[in-house]
């Protein structure tokens, strides 16, 4: 299974809970909804399960049909990842909520808990070693599955580029930045990831408080100014994951 060595042991341990809970049947996988960032999350989930030997039946929701089916033939679903559980963005908990009762075991891939969590019958996977976890106490750590599998080879790039929010998280525009393109919100989960990338790639050093615009940086190796938003949420990302070993990347608190 490729990906950084340091990162190896969690991805391990998260493949092996997917291959223990699946028992040999293909799991429902439904995609955490988001922006053009979740997008790469879910490349790199569907290349993650089919490296695991996890066979899986991929949905876009979980309607009535698709909750009856599990009912009757014990699905396994699995959920995200990616995504930011909290009171802000309800949607990935709510779903969850609604569905696990109706399946046999439910696992979350590595997500961000801004919420108390607690789920029976439910896996739950933290990407960070901070809040989520206080939050989710039971919950395991694993690296943003939008790590996997590892370098992403692209051409050098030239200058400098920012990718801001557009939102009140962004503290970096707030603090009177001029304006930049917010890259995520141009596209969603489904859209095709080639040209996210390629506009990253574009440039050498990049500024960003987009959790996955910097993983996707980090991935090419550029050197990665990642500023802070309001919350833990993606400075605690950058403890666990980015401050370890991408060498080339500094966090603005």
């Amino acid at each position: 299974m490729p990906a950084p060595d340091a990162m190896q042991p969690e991805f391990h341990a998260l493949a092996a809970d997917l291959r223990d809970t699946a028992r040999g049947h293909p799991v429902v996988w439904l995609p955490n909804p988001g922006n053009w960032g979740a997008a790469l999350t879910r490349d790199a989930t569907r290349d993650f399960l089919a490296a695991s030997g996890v066979a899986f039946r991929e949905v876009g929701h979980v309607g009535r049909a698709e909750l009856l089916r599990a009912l009757l033939f014990r699905d396994v679903l699995v959920h995200g990842g990616g995504g930011a559980w909290s009171e802000r963005f309800p949607g990935a908990w709510e779903t969850v909520r609604r569905a696990a009762p109706w399946f046999r075991h439910t696992i979350v891939l590595p997500s961000a808990f801004g919420r108390d969590v607690a789920l029976e019958r439910c896996s739950l996977w933290a990407r960070d070693r901070g809040a989520s976890l206080r939050h989710a106490p039971r919950a395991r750590f694993c690296h943003d599955l939008g790590f996997f599998p590892g370098p992403i080879d692209v051409p050098p790039g030239h200058g400098v580029g920012w990718f801001l929010r557009d939102d009140s998280l962004s503290r970096a525009s707030a603090a009177g930045r001029a304006p930049s393109p917010d890259l995520s919100s141009r596209g969603d989960q489904l859209s095709p990831l080639a040209p996210f990338l390629a506009e990253i790639a574009r440039f050498e050093e990049v500024h960003t408080d987009r959790v996955h615009v910097a993983i996707a940086a980090c991935r090419m190796g550029r050197r990665v100014h990642v500023h802070a938003v309001e919350g833990p949420m993606l400075s605690d990302l950058f403890e666990a994951s980015i401050a370890p070993l991408f060498p080339n990347a500094v966090l603005h608190r």
